[in-house]
């Protein structure tokens, strides 16, 4: 007979892993799952952080005819750069916003409040110092008022500046000229910054930004 057979150390040792060595394979195994499931948990919390920190909004830009209506609409994500009419037509707008002095308040304010919207950097200060020269307001009180109108469409003169020209006629309350018509020229650096809130989809769906600016008066040849 093999002496293992009779060994009492060797025979408790083979009963007890008979008895209790399922268990001791289910607490291992179930050990590892528990692990595994804390892995996945943090996992998931950090994915659900990331998710949390990044922008939901999808900017869309949207091209306008002559009139200012919408005529194409787009993700600025899956969009190829912003359209040149798109950039033309803002661009109009802009002048007209910033040169027209009405006698409608209320359309004043509404104009220089979307003006606000398309300036960045240091064309904001240069915008505020010609209002702080030529306050509407006080103009329309006087009773001089301006009509804007743009001579043709804005053109490109670089990669990122504009050119436009315009004339400007001053009248009095009873529409009657009282000053001759002079003819502008402005340069515009235009910067391209898709909208990433509800906000500025609302007032600068397309993201154009004038960051610079310069503007003189065209003098008529008198030859």
């Amino acid at each position: 007979m093999n002496d293992s057979q009779n060994n009492p150390y060797l025979n408790g040792k083979q009963e007890w892993l008979e008895r209790y060595g399922s268990y001791i394979k289910a607490r291992a195994f179930w050990r590892a799952m528990a692990f595994l499931c804390v892995i996945l948990a943090i996992l998931a919390t950090s994915g659900s952080i990331i998710l949390i920190h990044q922008h939901k909004v999808v900017p869309y830009i949207v091209a306008v005819d002559s009139l200012g209506k919408s005529v194409a609409v787009g993700r600025a994500d899956a969009a190829s750069p912003v359209p040149a009419r798109l950039i033309q037509a803002e661009i109009a707008n802009i002048i007209s916003n910033w040169r027209t002095v009405t006698a409608d308040i209320d359309l004043q304010r509404r104009m220089l409040e979307k003006l606000s919207y398309f300036m960045a950097g240091s064309a904001k200060g240069q915008i505020k110092e010609w209002f702080d020269l030529n306050n509407p307001y006080q103009r329309a009180a006087k009773g001089t008022l301006a009509q804007i109108t743009i001579k043709g469409v804005p053109h490109a003169v670089s990669s990122g500046s504009w050119r436009v020209e315009w004339t400007e006629t001053v009248r009095n309350h009873t529409g009657v000229i009282i000053e001759v018509p002079r003819r502008y020229e402005a340069t515009l650096a235009i910067q391209i910054q898709p909208p990433t809130t509800d906000e500025q989809i609302l007032k600068n769906p397309g993201g154009i930004y004038v960051t610079e600016l310069s503007f003189s008066t065209i003098l008529e040849n008198t030859n």
